[in-house]
């Protein structure tokens, strides 16, 4: 983040993400991004971590529109709720936003190769039968980007499945 000037955390909920991560770049500001009335608690939470010098929240639909101008946008375990469709849908407003030169940064559960056991296929079945949505593989997350105008450049592993898939602009 150390080249970075503006974060977005698109559904942020309360901020901890955005929060944790200005904490640790001075040079940062952000946007807590997600449903007005989840946004008025990530105010009183900006306050509380004494940040409102540097971070607000915005209330709105992120399947409409997301705060534009940020260097990198967050999307944690957001996706995973969704079908294919809604998270296009999610991904396409992140896209219209972002400047060139911007990353994206989805945090989500990625399904490894094989049939092993493993949380993140626990969790598939979760999300399928609680919410309609699932954990995804790589190649999945990278056909969601490419139809969004992404381009996944690069896989991170956090802990155990979890996984930050760093994303650009894609040319054309």
């Amino acid at each position: 983040f150390s080249s970075m000037r503006t974060i977005i955390d698109v559904g942020g909920g309360r901020g901890a993400l955005a929060l944790g991560i200005l904490a640790a770049h001075p040079q940062l500001r952000g946007i807590v991004f997600d449903q007005p009335a989840v946004a008025a608690g990530a105010r009183e939470a900006i306050a509380a971590a004494g940040l409102s010098e540097r971070c607000e929240a915005v209330g709105g639909d992120f399947f409409e529109a997301v705060p534009d101008g940020g260097d990198a946008y967050l999307v944690k375990f957001i996706l995973h709720d969704w079908d294919d469709e809604r998270s296009v849908a999610i991904l396409r407003t992140c896209r219209r936003a972002i400047p060139h030169g911007g990353r994206l940064l989805v945090v989500e559960l990625v399904i490894g190769h094989g049939n092993e056991p493993s949380f993140a296929r626990t969790q598939d079945m979760n999300m399928l039968i609680n919410l309609g949505g699932q954990e995804r593989t790589e190649a999945e997350y990278r056909a969601l980007f490419e139809a969004s105008g992404f381009a996944l450049t690069r896989t991170i592993p956090v802990f155990g499945d979890m996984r930050i898939i760093e994303g650009v602009p894609a040319a054309g």
